[in-house]
């Protein structure tokens, strides 16, 4: 899988994002991607909303993970938390080639600081290695009703 790296701040704080229904898979080519949510105690207390191409779809907890399928092409995936900044990060996804990503904390973040540096970000990882060493529930459906993370 050819893979473009970029990562981006976005300081959205005049809007509130909002979880979508998942769009209908039927007629585009879609790429099955892996999210895992990471056990790190530092924000184990929030959900994270992860989405892509403009909007939210998900939200995981600690040690989480589900597959959903996403649009192929250049996509741009987005993680942020309640008060939060969003983090971004665009990957080239072929069809039928499957992804993995984990959500994670920032290691820029300093708690008390998410109005300026986002506390979450995402990564690709090796699909073929999987995440090592923690054990995680699978989310089969991770959608939620609509909701807004606070400003």
């Amino acid at each position: 899988m050819k893979s473009l790296f970029v990562v981006s701040v976005m300081a959205a704080m005049t809007g509130c994002a909002s979880v979508s229904s998942l769009p209908d898979q039927a007629t585009a080519p879609s790429t099955p991607v892996k999210i895992y949510r990471s056990a790190q105690l530092q924000g184990s207390l929030t959900n994270t909303f992860i989405g892509w191409n403009g909007d939210y779809y998900l939200t995981l907890a600690p040690k989480q993970g589900t597959t959903v399928n996403v649009p192929s092409g250049l996509t741009t995936f987005r993680i942020r938390a309640h008060a939060d900044l969003r983090n971004e990060l665009t990957l080239s996804l072929d069809p039928g080639e499957p992804a993995c990503l984990m959500a994670e904390v920032n290691p820029d973040n300093i708690v008390g600081l998410n109005w300026f540096v986002p506390g979450y970000q995402l990564r690709q990882v090796p699909c073929s290695e999987g995440p090592a060493g923690t054990e995680y529930d699978l989310v089969a459906s991770p959608l939620m009703k609509p909701a807004r993370p606070m400003h």
